[in-house]
């Protein structure tokens, strides 16, 4: 995913207290750092899924053993991208130029390729082999299933798989214009999509716009987060909203993907499915984007907007998990 970490001027740093830890303790810990599959986060999507499922989904045959290897495919995917994303950042300095020790409260052990933790041919492996775990489990989840699915849960699987690896290599998504908040978006939503579509063998409007809702939320939060790394990212051609867009444009961007979120709430709330108390639900993380939207676009505190919005992310999670388990 997008780089939320950046050293100051050299390409390559030594860790806290000057040390790199090349014990095999050391390197495995690097990996996990490299992978970023603590950041819960990611998993939200697969989460709702799951919650959205009726008892005649989960009851299905291999229905346990496919949702345990969508889960690892999902992570796979969240290693092999961020991965790629950091040789990349590595490569052209884009991290180096963005990453300050200390600043943020960010720690250069979570960028072990600037760190030295490990190197960039151990970093590569890395990412071969994640991209090879995220087909094998992926498509093991389907074959679990005995392929009984709808074929668009395979393509929508497949093209998360493919897009969000190409977010900083190949196709290079977030070099381009809109390519970066799009690619993020659409890929969180297919992380729900595909295991839900999958299992429930058909599509349904709640899983659709919690999907969606899912995507925005984390655009949201990425978008006001590359406000501060919008000189390092310019620097190399990475194309954020933040980096092509004037004052006056992004801050109307801002504006309108709040009242997206809102009509994207209003919409899901109003399904016959959801419990009428699930409005209630949502409100902490309303609240906490109209205050994003005052300390980002009205008072350019960038940060704290940056803040407000990950707290939302998780409050939002939960207001949409709870009512999502009493769905019929």
């Amino acid at each position: 995913m997008n780089p939320d970490a950046t050293l100051a001027d050299t390409g390559r740093g030594t860790g806290r207290g000057g040390r790199v830890d090349r014990s095999a303790p050391g390197v495995a810990r690097a990996f996990v750092r490299l992978s970023k599959v603590t950041v819960y986060q990611h998993f939200f999507p697969w989460a709702l899924a799951v919650a959205l499922l009726d008892g005649a989904a989960l009851d299905r045959s291999g229905a346990v053993l496919a949702l345990a290897l969508f889960l690892v495919a999902s992570a796979a995917i969240v290693a092999c991208t961020s991965a790629v994303d950091d040789i990349v950042g590595y490569r052209n300095g884009s991290d180096a130029a963005n990453y300050r020790e200390g600043d943020l409260g960010r720690d250069i052990r979570r960028k072990p390729l600037l760190s030295g933790a490990i190197t960039e041919r151990e970093a590569r492996l890395f990412a071969a082999a994640t991209g090879a775990l995220t087909l094998l489990a992926g498509l093991g989840g389907f074959a679990a299933l005995g392929w009984d699915v709808p074929a668009e849960s395979i393509l929508v699987f497949l093209a998360v798989a493919a897009c969000a690896v190409q977010y900083s290599g190949g196709f290079r998504f977030s070099f381009r214009t809109g390519g970066s908040e799009t690619m993020l978006g659409l890929s969180t939503a297919g992380g729900l999509i595909f295991p839900y579509v999958a299992l429930a063998r058909g599509w349904s409007p709640a899983a659709v716009l919690e999907a969606l809702i899912m995507g925005l939320w984390l655009v949201m939060v990425i978008s006001y987060s590359n406000v501060n790394d919008k000189e390092g990212d310019a620097a190399v051609g990475r194309k954020t909203l933040a980096v092509v867009s004037g004052p006056k444009v992004f801050k109307t961007a801002m504006v309108l993907f709040f009242v997206a979120d809102v009509g994207l709430l209003a919409g899901w709330a109003l399904l016959p499915s959801v419990p009428w108390w699930g409005v209630l639900t949502l409100l902490p993380a309303v609240a906490l984007h109209a205050a994003q939207l005052r300390y980002g676009v009205a008072q350019e505190n960038w940060l704290k907007a940056r803040l407000c919005g990950f707290v939302a992310y998780d409050l939002g999670f939960l207001g949409l998990l709870v009512p999502t388990l009493f769905i019929a």
